[in-house]
């Protein structure tokens, strides 16, 4: 017989997310009421149209509104564009035909609820990157003699189509929708994905010139859904805004950086143009904030934590140990900075825990203690090619780690080099990270460099002001403000918004309504 409580569990939340809540119609209600951000007064300098991102997600709608509130846009001026449909298709779990016609029918309802949720913000029309059946079918033969001319995983890092560098948002959307660790070049949704790609290429190309875009504000610019309207805009010397770090609210792009991730090869020049006074004060704010998430807190930089990394716990670490490697998920996207000495995160894993087997290096490995369910089944698959390596459980404090008496810590990119420098313990980076224009970690420019920097772990030194050197990282990556679109906006930290709770939208307006009451 049919489990009829999970059929109706089922019914229920399918019916809530295509319906509308009491927070959802409440939003719709307000905005509509306040009109604020339908005045007709046009920016000095913005003439053509403004292309706004759609996500389905709380935060991204109640920021966006806030920025084309700011910039005081027409609403016949605002065009929305709906993401492409990409769907997960894990290897191993078959995807009949009626399955796919089933999620074609999800986001279809998806768009007509989101649709009107944007609506109420200002988005009164909007444009999707699908394109026409025409169009599919030229680009299926494309895609496959591109696909089929792949032959390592750099050549699909480096692919550019119709002169648009575009290898790295494929390589990364191919990890987190095929839910694999790292690229398997003969796969055909590989090349299905070179298709979507050309498909939302050509789509937006079309989209940008027709209606006149101007300014894009877009949630992140990586993967493809994100990253190709981005680069596209940007090629065609379009202003474009990001909102997918968190040190910046908006960040406006330039020619030469494409990445929502903040400027952070600038943040030494910034601070030193500070004077002394203001740099002894933004160090100590810094000193402040930070020493609070060893103590188990979670500030602007760990958002994205379910729980803090230095929360006390019962599980003990072993000792005895002179270092350790923090893995990264495997699934987030590997290509969000600059460079990277390895092409994806299990490379990266591979070649640094093949090279501590082989060399009796005494460095045990921690996997990261916020990752995915898949990112877990990944190392599983590494704890059974690689037996010898010690492993600590996810749950250890890094407090414990670092009181151990460790000498050295390795991430690609991760936080943890810096937390690790402030506790004056050598950090090893893998290629570019948020930390590069202060004396915080080693960061090798080749994997020659990488690999010598690990066999002679023992001997790395750290800077001798290096708790210095964090400080003012630390307030140039959280604390300055770094904002490019909105000011003021420190007013109320919209960072708490849930992305998937409609909670968010209450919490929105009841800050909103307080201050226009105040103002």
């Amino acid at each position: 017989m049919p489990n009829l409580n999970k059929i109706s569990n089922q019914y229920k939340s399918l019916k809530s997310r295509w319906s509308f809540d009491l927070n959802e119609n409440n939003f719709i209600e307000y905005l509509s009421n306040r009109n604020r951000h339908l005045e007709s007064k046009i920016v000095e300098g913005t003439e053509g149209n403004i292309l706004v991102q759609m996500p389905n997600d709380y935060f991204y709608l109640c920021l966006f509104f806030v920025a084309i509130e700011n910039l005081n846009i027409q609403q016949n001026r605002i065009v929305g564009l709906w993401h492409q449909n990409i769907m997960s298709a894990p290897v191993g779990e078959s995807m009949p035909r009626l399955f796919n016609k089933i999620r074609q029918l999800f986001n279809f309802l998806d768009l007509q609820k989101w649709a009107k949720l944007y609506k109420a913000i200002g988005v009164r029309s909007y444009q999707d990157l699908e394109g026409d059946s025409f169009k599919k079918h030229l680009f299926n033969k494309q895609s496959e003699v591109i696909w089929k001319n792949l032959q390592s995983k750099k050549d699909l890092l480096d692919l550019t189509l119709n002169g648009t560098h575009c290898g790295d948002l494929i390589y990364d959307t191919y990890l987190r929708y095929r839910v694999q660790p790292t690229v398997d070049l003969v796969d055909p949704f590989l090349k299905e994905l070179i298709k979507k790609a050309m498909i939302a290429q050509s789509a937006i190309r079309e989209i940008l010139i027709k209606k006149k875009i101007n300014l894009l504000i877009s949630s992140y610019s990586s993967y493809i859904q994100h990253g190709l309207p981005v680069r596209e805009a940007r090629r065609l010397g379009i202003q474009v805004f990001t909102a997918g770090n968190l040190s910046q609210y908006f960040k406006q792009l330039r020619n030469d950086d494409v990445l929502h991730a903040a400027r952070h090869w600038e943040y030494g020049e910034h601070f030193s143009a500070m004077d002394l006074s203001s740099q002894i004060q933004a160090k100590a704010q810094a000193k402040v904030q930070l020493e609070a998430r060893f103590k188990g807190g979670i500030d602007q930089a760990t958002l994205y934590m379910k729980k803090s990394a230095y929360a006390s716990n019962s599980t003990v670490f072993p000792g005895g140990i002179d270092g350790v490697v923090f893995l990264h998920d495997f699934f987030d996207s590997p290509h969000c900075y600059r460079s990277m000495l390895f092409e994806d995160f299990w490379e990266w894993a591979n070649f640094t825990l093949r090279l501590i087997a082989e060399h009796k290096l005494n460095i045990a490995i921690k996997p990261h203690p916020n990752q995915l369910p898949e990112s877990v089944e990944v190392v599983r698959r590494l704890k059974d090619i690689y037996p010898t390596v010690a492993w600590i459980d996810t749950s250890v404090s890094n407090a414990q780690i670092f009181a151990s008496g460790i000498q050295v810590g390795i991430s690609v990119y991760g936080t943890i080099l810096h937390e690790l420098a402030y506790h004056k313990i050598a950090a090893v980076a893998a290629g570019d990270h948020p930390h590069v224009d202060f004396k915080i970690a080693h960061t090798p420019t080749s994997i020659d460099q990488y690999k010598n920097l690990l066999l002679n772990y023992q001997t790395l030194a750290v800077h001798d002001d290096v708790q210095d050197e964090v400080l003012s990282f630390y307030y140039m990556h959280n604390i300055y403000n770094n904002e490019d679109l909105l000011d003021g906006i420190q007013d109320f930290n919209y960072r708490q918004l849930e992305q998937s709770n409609s909670v968010a939208l209450k919490k929105f307006i009841d800050f909103d309504s307080k201050k226009n009451v105040q103002g």
